[in-house]
């Protein structure tokens, strides 16, 4: 049986889920609490996926404290730097950057200025194929 639902799609770390009902052509919306910056799709809508089955056509967003490393880029270029650059970022650092782009679009990292600290630092890139960590 196909199903008309996409269920709940669960609330997020520091923020508010708007919106209760989950069937095939609803939508809902996120926000975050004071403090806090939305990273993704604030609306997201419940459609037909392949199959008959339902789908939210956004993964659900997340939440992050204002002023911390990572972020989301749309469009057709951006910029992504560490924390103080071009001065060493702090110890511990956990930077997680989206970049959201249309199906069949391709993206491409083009590197400026690159160093990892061995044993410490890694870089890990993924998306639909399995991912890459250097």
């Amino acid at each position: 049986l196909p199903s008309h639902t996409c269920g709940n799609p669960g609330e997020i770390p520091k923020g508010v889920l708007h919106g209760t009902r989950f069937n095939i052509g609803d939508k809902i919306r996120y926000s975050c609490i004071s403090g806090y910056i939305l990273e993704g799709h604030a609306m997201l809508t419940c459609i037909v996926s392949p199959g008959n089955g339902a789908s939210w056509d956004f993964p659900v967003p997340f939440c992050r404290a204002e002023g911390a490393c990572g972020g989301t880029l749309r469009g057709t270029s951006g910029t992504i730097s560490s924390p103080h650059f071009p001065s060493e970022y702090e110890n511990n650092a956990d930077c997680t950057w989206t970049i959201l782009a249309e199906p069949g679009d391709t993206i491409a990292l083009v590197f400026t200025d690159f160093q990892l600290e061995e044993g410490y630092d890694f870089l890990e890139i993924s998306g639909t194929e399995a991912p890459s960590i250097w």
